[in-house]
């Protein structure tokens, strides 16, 4: 891979880079409650077990199916009428099972699955992901649940306490760190980003490797979106919402909503209501989500889109949609904005955007490269309308020369994958001898020759990308104004 050999000659460079880092970690971050896990937890101190059992300064999640198997899966040669896989249930037909969960995470000590846990629990559990179900280490799905059934809520790892939660297991992402840590970052300059912690998982007795325990996208209390339905009225509820692949048996999707805009469809996107659940989202109330939302497409989609009485802005977080636009721009996120997309409206509060899976990020996507020499993401959904208005343009460069010089720099970047691979020491290792990076079926990105023989060479890959990546987008970022030049967009305006 053409990026590998440009990191030879940049080694100079990163020497400069790291002691930059040490420097610009102690800045004083915005207080959004973000916790970055690498630079407040207890490092690998070992201890006197001499190795006969698994021993690591990471919390255990440990679970226990019962022998059961984990439904889910994706079944081979079945698709619903959009193309998607079918996946498969449990035997009394539902989409989740019953499992055991146990959380180990010692402050004062290591770890071992024979330790008392802090956290015992019942929970229902599946696979989850879209692409990544088909890879040997599976992401999967937890809901706690008490002894009656009912959603049972638990601060897991000194996250907020929730009943959902995501263990995402790092396949796809050979380096282990993309979504650990874009999901942080993002949490420093937005409102909200999902919370997450590292872990090793043993699943019915076998060890699955590092983890990433996440926040579900969701409403709760604390860290999570103010999402509380107070009266059946959206114009006064918060409520939130998924674009995704358009699917027959979603098994995260609660209703499809239809929307002004046409675009989403040609897009082949769907529309799902993800909060409120359905205990409490009746007919009637989907429908005001669904009217309050079309209103919002609706002035975003006129010819009064920038107009300051009758456009967009007074329905958006304007800031909010210039971080989500940049974060993952910068990071060529080849799902957002299209797929796995949230958009949410907290109570009396406008539209914003989440950021969510970075998995395809920094040259990740699986089905080919993506070169850090283009712009795609104002190409799509809201963001192709967004980018016709130059005030939304001119935030938007403005921001970039912003964010480059703290949370973008090469130095921010380089050493914050440099800690938090330092952070997880040993596990590195143990996760490595679970899922060699050469096994068979580990190479997940075509052409072949685009897969990393190494960890090392994965991480070099991202770091070297990443430094290519600001330099382009340092050079180009002006070039974005054409995107707002009247003789781009002069056939939606007459």
């Amino acid at each position: 891979m053409k990026y590998r050999l440009l990191g030879l000659g940049m080694a100079a460079l990163m020497l400069v880079l790291v002691a930059a880092a040490a420097l610009l970690e102690r800045s004083e971050p915005v207080d959004y409650g973000r916790v970055h896990q690498h630079l407040t937890a207890r490092r690998d101190t070992g201890c006197g077990c001499g190795g006969s059992q698994l021993c690591s300064h990471l919390p255990l999640v440990i679970i226990d199916t019962g022998g059961q198997e984990i439904p889910g899966q994706i079944m081979e040669d079945q698709r619903d009428r959009f193309g998607q896989p079918v996946y498969t249930k449990a035997p009394d037909g539902e989409s989740t099972i019953l499992a055991q969960i146990k959380v180990i995470d010692n402050q004062d000590a290591n770890n071992h699955p024979g330790d008392e846990p802090a956290y015992s629990a019942s929970c229902r559990f599946r696979v989850r992901g879209n692409s990544s179900r088909s890879f040997p280490k599976q992401p999967y799905l937890v809901q706690l649940v008490d002894e009656e059934g009912e959603n049972r809520d638990l601060p897991l790892l000194g996250m907020g306490a929730h009943h959902e939660w995501a263990l995402h297991g790092p396949s796809l992402d050979k380096s282990l760190v993309r979504n650990y840590m874009w999901y942080n970052i993002a949490g420093e300059i937005m409102e909200y980003a999902p919370n997450c912690r590292y872990c090793e998982v043993v699943l019915n007795g076998e060890y699955q490797g590092i983890y990433l325990l996440a926040e579900t996208i969701t409403a709760g209390e604390g860290c999570r979106l103010n999402l509380r339905m107070n009266i059946k009225n959206a114009q006064a509820s918060g409520y939130l919402i998924r674009c995704d692949r358009p699917v027959e048996e979603d098994l995260e999707t609660l209703r499809d909503i239809h929307v002004y805009s046409e675009r989403t469809n040609e897009n082949k996107h769907d529309f799902a209501i993800r909060y409120p659940g359905k205990n409490i989202l009746t007919p009637e109330l989907a429908k005001d989500i669904e009217l309050d939302y079309s209103a919002f497409e609706k002035a975003l989609y006129s010819f009064d889109y920038n107009s300051p009485e009758y456009g967009y802005r007074k329905w958006i977080d304007t800031g909010n949609f210039v971080d989500y636009y940049l974060l993952n721009e910068f990071t060529r996120n080849v799902d957002a904005g299209r797929y796995s997309t949230y958009l949410y409206k907290e109570l009396g509060q406008p539209f914003r955007l989440c950021v969510w899976d970075f998995n395809n990020s920094c040259d990740n996507y699986r089905e080919g490269e993506t070169a850090p020499e283009s712009f795609t993401v104002q190409e799509w959904n809201w963001f192709l309308q967004l980018f016709m208005d130059q005030d939304f343009v001119e935030q938007v460069i403005r921001r970039y020369g912003e964010l480059r010089g703290t949370y973008l720099s090469d130095a921010y970047m380089v050493g914050y994958i440099r800690d938090t691979l330092d952070y997880l020491g040993p596990a590195v290792e143990r996760n490595n001898e679970r899922w060699p990076v050469d096994m068979p079926g580990e190479h997940h990105l075509e052409p072949e020759g685009r897969n990393p023989d190494t960890f090392e060479e994965a991480v070099a890959d991202l770091q070297t990308w990443l430094l290519a990546r600001g330099e382009w987008v340092d050079e180009s970022i002006h070039a974005l104004r054409q995107y707002a030049h009247p003789s781009r967009h002069k056939q939606y305006q007459h």
